[in-house]
């Protein structure tokens, strides 16, 4: 049976829906603390609707197999996780997770816990999780479908927008702490816009391990201070003049 893609992009939603909540518990749970775990503002972890939909799209074919389904939808989803993981680092020079204490990691990306979990979920999805969501997208009208395809890409190119200038203007601002530090100027570090503080204060405690690997000491210092102080819109502020 085809699908349309606003139905497959309705299944990536869902499902990033999904990964999030998982992971937010997780989190939250370790950290004795409400995390909104996510490199996006909304709760959604895209890595976690593209795991998914890939394994339905690309295995659905192996359900009444299960142990080949979970060794094979193991690997695809783990090598998913760990190109995303180099990318990220290439494009923002930082590392957003790191397993390198965990049991059987490769290069901190990727490790056998996470293996095993996602190929337990995945054979959760093919044979239990998606024959539901697919029977319950199924009856939304066409014109229903439209609209809410619509309206959530809309608001996910909003969001993932909203969250790229902020990480990728983040290493100028790196470069700036930088600078201060070797003048011996740490008290007077410029100040992030509010907003690119909100962000970046999120994303520091949705991934605790999060290193820019350019500039390691000075996003230490930069993050001690969104822990510990409100940041304004202050980067030409002229206090630091004086």
């Amino acid at each position: 049976m085809k699908y349309s893609l606003e139905q497959w992009f309705l299944w990536f939603v869902i499902y990033s829906l999904i990964g999030w909540v998982y992971e937010s518990i997780l989190c939250s749970v370790a950290g004795k603390k409400l995390v909104n775990r996510g490199f996006l503002n909304g709760p959604v972890c895209p890595i976690y609707g593209t795991g998914a939909v890939v394994v339905v799209f690309a295995l659905s074919s192996l359900a009444d197999k299960p142990v080949l389904l979970f060794l094979t939808s193991a690997i695809l989803t783990t090598t998913l996780e760990y190109l995303t993981s180099w990318l990220m680092e290439k494009l923002f020079h930082a590392r957003w997770w790191d397993y390198s204490q965990r049991f059987l990691n490769i290069h901190g990306r990727v490790c056998l816990r996470g293996f095993v979990a996602f190929g337990a979920m995945s054979v959760l999805v093919v044979r239990y999780v998606h024959p539901w969501i697919a029977s319950l997208t199924a009856r939304l009208s066409a014109r229903a479908t439209h609209i809410l395809a619509a309206a959530l890409a809309l608001l996910f190119v909003a969001d993932l927008t909203l969250t790229l200038i902020t990480v990728l203007g983040l290493d100028k601002r790196l470069r700036a702490v930088r600078e201060a530090i070797q003048q011996e100027l740490e008290g007077r570090l410029p100040r992030l816009p509010r907003l690119h503080a909100f962000q970046m204060k999120r994303l520091s405690r949705a991934f605790p391990s999060l290193d820019f690997t350019r500039y390691h000491e000075e996003w230490a210092r930069l993050r001690e201070r969104l822990r510990h102080k409100p940041m304004r819109m202050d980067d030409e502020n002229e206090t630091s003049k004086n």
